[in-house]
């Protein structure tokens, strides 16, 4: 799939994207458990679309970074498209 192809709503996606920019990583608090997250901007040769990076992936994957969604999801989150691994899918680091 590509990333132009993404709407809201989708299951099991797969992509391979370039990671271009990065948001500042946040830390949050959920059911007393501290979390992290960051937001990827990403491209592939049809367009960009955001993937929401969590956790161990925050630190593994950096701004220049080939990487693979899978099986992962989308959602509108304030009113933007993102792509997330979520808890069954996994974010792969290609370079």
């Amino acid at each position: 799939m590509k990333a132009d192809d993404v709407k809201p709503g989708m299951r099991n996606l797969d992509l391979e994207l370039k990671v271009v920019d990065m948001e500042e990583p946040h830390t949050f608090e959920k059911k007393g458990k501290q979390g992290k997250v960051v937001t990827a901007v990403c491209e592939d040769d049809s367009g960009r679309v955001k993937v929401s990076l969590w956790d161990e992936d925050v630190d593994r994957v950096e701004t220049g970074d080939r990487i693979r969604v899978e099986g992962g999801y989308s959602r509108l989150f304030k009113g933007e498209l993102r792509v997330s691994a979520g808890r069954h899918g996994e974010i792969v680091v290609l370079t």
